[in-house]
């Protein structure tokens, strides 16, 4: 019941917004990010999983509950090896498609780095919905693998609204087969991360470190560069997590 909450929460909130600013694009033949309001609505439907994700926790979880979640948001782990952990597999997944299909770098390297905080409201922040709720829920039911490909299944559905909004990195850049199984592909390496340190905090940087880095290199569109990625990240799922042992992921937040 909880899932069915906040998939209904997140995709109203996310598909309301992102439709209106879609539609006002298409109509108008002009990017999102020409209007302050339509940049507002867009950043509101960004926010749709997070939004629901901590209303649905708050209203279902006890109170020492719903903090350690909240905590598990914004409070960094402490060692130092995760964040090295971030760092190689983002990069390498990343950048996997520019040096097997070629692409194009169009902005210095300094913004990956500088673009971070943007990428953190504007992607990362939804990791509070997908793998600190939505994940950490339906590991309850079932194993990794099954949790995180419904997941991936999900997460790829409610972008579509931005394939039709004019000025977004799906519509000028982007096709849907493409999209989704890049989608796969980073959410396996998101749930290594966070069935491994129990960190939503980690998963927001690594979602934004993603971004920025896609921002700065923008790959040409090849379904074989994609699918050499998705070998990439089920090979570093399955070294990192045994599948079998289901008490490793059960636990609460450390």
């Amino acid at each position: 019941m909880n899932i069915k909450k906040f998939l209904l929460l997140a995709f109203f909130e996310t598909f309301l917004f992102w439709g209106i600013v879609a539609v006002y694009t298409q109509i108008k033949n002009i990017t999102f990010g020409s209007s302050i309001v339509l940049i507002l609505f867009y950043i509101l439907g960004v926010l749709g999983p997070a939004i629901a994700a901590i209303t649905v926790s708050k209203k279902s979880e006890t109170k020492e509950e719903f903090r350690k979640f909240l905590k598990s948001c914004y409070q960094p782990p402490k060692k130092l090896k995760w964040y090295i952990f971030i760092v190689v597999i983002v990069l390498v997944s990343s950048l996997l498609p520019y040096f097997i299909v070629g692409g194009e770098q169009i902005a210095s390297l300094k913004y990956i780095f500088l673009n971070i905080p943007l990428f953190i409201l504007i992607g990362g922040l939804e990791e509070i919905g997908w793998r600190g709720f939505l994940l950490r829920e339906l590991t309850k039911k079932k194993p990794p693998f099954s949790s995180t490909l419904l997941v991936s299944i999900i997460w790829s559905v409610w972008h579509l609204p931005l394939f039709f909004i004019i000025g977004t990195y799906q519509y000028e850049y982007l096709n849907i087969p493409i999209f989704i199984v890049s989608v796969i592909s980073f959410s396996f390496l998101l749930s290594t991360i966070y069935y491994k340190t129990n960190s939503i905090f980690l998963c927001i940087i690594a979602h934004a470190f993603f971004n920025s880095v896609l921002d700065v290199f923008i790959n040409n569109q090849s379904l074989f560069g994609e699918i050499v990625v998705l070998a990439f990240s089920l090979f570093i799922f399955f070294i990192f997590l045994n599948n079998r042992h289901r008490s490793l992921v059960m636990k609460k937040y450390s």
